[in-house]
Parts: C-alpha cells; sequence; structure tokens
C-alpha cells in the first residue's frame, strides 16, 4: 500500500509537470504569433530567451520519468501514463523549438504585414492554438473525445498550407523583389503545419493513454497480409531441403557421378 501511494505522489508530480510544460509552450506560440504578425520585436526576443526554460523542463519530465521508471517498474495504465508522458514531452518540446523559429522570422517579417494578411497564416494560427489548447484539456480531464477531435482538426490546418504554399509560389513569380519576405513566409506557414501536427500527436498519445490503443499509421495495422508473406521461419523452411530429401539428393548425385565414371 505505501508503494502504491508513493508511486501516485510520483505519477501527480509528473503530471503537474507536464501541465507546466503545456502552459509555457502555450505562451511562447501565443506570443510568438503576435510578435510576428504585429512586428513586435521585442516579444520576439523575449520568446526566443525564454526556450532555454522549455528545453529545462524537458529534462525534468524526463528525469522524473527514469525516475519513476526506474524505481516503481509500474504496469498497465501507469506505464501507458509514464509512455505518454514520454512522447508528449518530445512533442511540446519541438513546439517550443518552432515558436522560436517563429521569432526570429518576425524580424524579417516586420514590413510585409500586407503580405502577411492576404494569407492563411493568421487563421492557421488561430486554429493551431484553439488545438493546443484543446489538447491541453484533454490531458487534464482525460477526455479522449476531445483529443480525437483535435486529431481531425489537423486535416484542415494541412489544407490551409498547401493553399498558402501555392499561393505564395505564385506571389513570388509576379513580385521576384519580395522573394526574401516570401520565402520566410513558407518557412513560417511551414511551421504551424508542424505545430499542427506535434499536436495531432500529443491528441494521439492521450487516445492511447487511456484507451490503451494505439491510433498511429492505422492503415499500416489494418493492412491484410499479402499471402506471399511469410515469417521467417516458414521462409527458411521453405527454401531447405528436409534431412530426407538432402540424404535422397546426395545419394543421387553419388550414383549419377558413379555412372560417369565407370562410363
Amino acid at each position: 500500500m505505501a508503494h502504491r501511494s508513493t508511486l501516485d505522489r510520483e505519477l501527480k508530480s509528473l503530471r503537474g509537470l507536464i501541465v507546466d510544460m503545456a502552459g509555457r509552450v502555450d505562451e511562447q506560440f501565443a506570443d510568438a504569433m503576435n510578435a510576428l504578425l504585429q512586428g513586435d520585436l521585442d516579444l520576439a526576443d523575449q520568446v526566443v530567451a525564454r526556450d532555454d526554460a522549455v528545453d529545462h523542463l524537458e529534462m525534468q519530465i524526463d528525469q522524473q520519468c527514469e525516475r519513476i521508471l526506474a524505481l516503481h517498474a509500474p504496469v498497465a495504465a501507469d506505464l501507458r501514463t509514464l509512455i505518454t508522458a514520454v512522447k508528449i514531452n518530445t512533442d511540446f518540446e519541438r513546439i517550443g523549438d518552432h515558436c522560436r523559429n517563429l521569432s526570429h522570422n518576425a524580424e524579417i517579417l516586420v514590413d510585409a504585414q500586407d503580405l502577411i494578411a492576404e494569407t492563411n497564416i493568421p487563421k492557421m494560427s488561430d486554429m493551431s492554438r484553439c488545438m493546443l489548447r484543446e489538447v491541453e484539456t484533454a490531458f487534464l480531464e482525460r477526455d479522449r473525445l476531445k483529443a480525437r477531435k483535435v486529431i481531425a482538426r489537423d486535416l484542415q490546418i494541412n489544407r490551409l498550407h498547401a493553399d498558402t504554399f501555392d499561393w505564395l509560389i505564385d506571389r513570388s513569380r509576379s513580385t521576384p523583389e519580395r522573394s526574401e519576405a516570401i520565402a520566410y513566409l513558407l518557412a513560417t506557414s511551414k511551421s504551424l503545419e508542424r505545430i499542427s501536427d506535434h499536436t495531432k500527436n500529443i491528441a494521439q498519445s492521450i487516445v492511447f493513454m487511456i484507451e490503451g490503443t494505439d491510433i498511429r499509421h492505422r492503415g499500416l495495422q489494418e493492412a491484410p497480409r499479402h499471402p506471399t508473406d511469410r515469417g521467417d521461419d516458414e521462409s527458411d523452411t521453405a527454401s531447405r531441403p528436409t534431412s530426407g530429401n538432402a540424404s535422397r539428393n546426395a545419394s543421387g548425385n553419388a550414383s549419377e557421378t558413379g555412372t560417369e565414371s565407370s562410363t
């Protein structure tokens, strides 16, 4: 019983660290996009300066996971919680890296507010931020339905990114003098698309934590096995003659050799 209560305290501490990470990354994302969309370079510098704190928290979470695994050897739901924590910790840190990159882009795009307004970037920003906040709620409330809704919304971001990409390429041909700004806008759109992807990954991990079902790459999991696909053991057995066949083959070869010699 004492072991169980200690494990519960350790898991509660881990969840607290994850919530802290989610909150920090959400703040980074909001400030990075405000800096970019409003041309606020001071705010952009603050986002870049705070990225080290996100990295430090990532290491804290990893260490807490290692501690729980080493001392308590969790199983079942507790083990799934631990696996989920490791995965979403990495995704949150990667979102933090993209926020830093968005802030770096703000300096180049400070004079390109007219171009930004004509793209889907503001809409992508709002939708990605909403996804990020919803996935945090899904984790706190262990709400698998909310997590699944986040997963579905990723497709909308992908379509917006594709439309933005095409529009920017066309614009680069008509206004080559603005090619640098357009290149950074392409990178900005891609960063938002990747933030959405990482948020989707977090939602998938939450579903796994709650249901015990891995919903990644469903097409691979559900693909029927091809009739010619055989395991290694089966393939080896089919390619090797049995011992009886081997003996008969050896005898036949010997007889043929003898016949040739006598001839």
